[in-house]
């Protein structure tokens, strides 16, 4: 991969570039100079929209500020950062809902390979794996007689389309698209519609999340033996690429045409390796060309105006622009979550941040894994109520509909220690028989807002 020598770049750990911290041995990529953001070139742009991409596990985000001709990025007010917004299909419940500038970092394929080519029959290649046209998805090395290949559409066994077939299975789901039809109780009764989230893990090769990546790459190899994807890498490339054709359309929205000269910057975990980082500049090289970004040539795996910068320095100095009392040679802790940074300051104007004081810490214990205790519980209290289970309604779609519909979007985002602990919460099941023994109204289950849950454990990376 090379990168345009005028952006800065970050390495990842592992790079000949990385530093390490004196004692301690962790490998910490390199930083971006934010100076060199928007660094003069040739190029007669009369202004820049700086674009960073959050690409997460669990949610990712893109937030973007427009600098003024003859301004440094510098001088841009951080207040004056926007997020895109508008997600397709984003349910809201609470006015002033914060995660309306974020989107699920899942998708869920269709089984009807050509799917890419339906989609984007006029936007270049797709099907690409590090810089090279993936030939086992086109059209001509494939034959499926049980799809027309012009259109995807079903046949029945005499050849007979059918009439009874849903247009949308053919239709390549992402973000909260994917939280719609999983709350649709009867989709869980078709074995081949498997969501796929934390896909972001394929990336990273700690002990910590290999229990992780082996649930996640059991269903990406069940979609490679359907040759839907090639490579792990595609369902990155898939994801981002519907990312950044909605930032795109978004900010088109907002009047940021092609007059600006746009600069990415992506931020990646500090732990990611060499070849984790040159996969994902591989995969974002394909995806900023889908999705028409200037100054990309994927055959020779070149990007301008890209810049990678490791996530906690990204948030470090996001913070310090906040603070002005700090001063060189101090050092902070950076709590994000189950993440923890220590810093040092090494110069104060411009900012720049000395290595790692200590080796970074976290876990695994997100808000993903509240759900999936959530639904284990659920699914536990219901597991005799087989009574349930009639035509395609299951039990497992019955808890995934309370956790997408009640759960996810309404209780976790207005929970409050201090005001909720005093009641207990219903949730609809329909067709649920009264006990009163096993907390069962008629249509509905009693659950605390208080759930011991003693088997719920933490995974430390540190």
């Amino acid at each position: 991969m090379t990168v345009s020598p005028k952006p800065a770049i970050t390495a990842g750990a592992g790079y000949p570039l990385a530093r390490r911290s004196p004692g301690v041995g962790h490998g910490v990529p390199d930083r971006v100079d934010p100076g060199m953001l928007g660094s003069p070139i040739d190029e007669p742009f009369p202004n820049r929209l700086i674009i960073a991409v959050d690409f997460g596990t669990t949610y990712s985000a893109v937030s973007y500020v427009p600098v003024p001709q003859g301004c440094s990025s510098e001088s841009v007010d951080p207040h004056s950062i926007q997020s895109i917004e508008n997600y397709p299909s984003n349910w809201t419940y609470i006015a002033n809902d914060q995660m309306v500038v974020e989107v699920p970092t899942e998708v869920i394929y269709p089984l009807n390979r050509h799917f890419r080519d339906e989609e984007t029959s006029n936007e270049g290649p797709w099907n690409v794996v590090d810089g090279v046209q993936d030939e086992a998805h086109t059209p001509e090395s494939v034959s499926d007689p049980d799809l027309d290949l012009d259109h995807g559409s079903r046949h029945d066994e005499d050849g007979d389309f059918d009439m009874m077939s849903d247009p949308s299975d053919d239709l390549f789901r992402w973000g909260y698209q994917v939280h719609e039809l999983w709350s649709i109780p009867s989709t869980h009764s078709d074995s081949s519609t498997q969501p796929l989230s934390r896909f972001k893990l394929l990336l990273d090769s700690s002990a910590v999340t290999q229990t992780l990546r082996e649930k996640v790459q059991a269903t990406v190899n069940e979609l490679k033996r359907q040759r839907i994807v090639k490579e792990s890498t595609n369902i990155i490339a898939d994801f981002l690429t519907h990312l950044l054709k909605h930032t795109q359309d978004e900010l088109r929205n907002q009047g940021f045409d092609d007059s600006y000269r746009k600069e990415i910057v992506l931020c990646v975990p500090a732990i990611w390796t060499q070849k984790a980082c040159r996969h994902m500049q591989t995969c974002l090289a394909i995806v900023m060309k889908r999705s028409c970004f200037q100054g990309v040539d994927v055959q020779n795996n070149s990007i301008e105006n890209l810049f990678i910068v490791s996530e906690p320095e990204a948030a470090a100095a996001f913070v310090l622009t906040e603070r002005r009392d700090f001063n060189c040679g101090d050092v902070f802790v950076l709590l994000d979550a189950v993440d923890a940074n220590t810093y040092k300051i090494s110069n104060k104007e411009p900012l720049r941040l000395s290595q790692e004081v200590v080796a970074p810490g976290g876990g695994l214990c997100g808000s993903s894994f509240l759900n999936e205790k959530f639904g284990e519980y659920l699914k536990k209290r219901l597991e005799t109520e087989t009574y349930l289970e009639e035509g395609t309604e299951t039990i497992n779609g019955i808890v995934e509909k309370i956790i997408m519909d009640q759960f996810e979007y309404r209780i976790k985002r207005t929970f409050d220690i201090y005001t909720s602990a005093k009641s207990s919460k219903l949730f609809a099941v329909s067709g649920l028989r009264e006990n009163r023994s096993k907390r069962f109204k008629q249509g509905s289950i009693i659950v605390p807002l208080w759930v011991p849950m003693p088997h719920l454990s933490v995974s430390q990376s540190a």
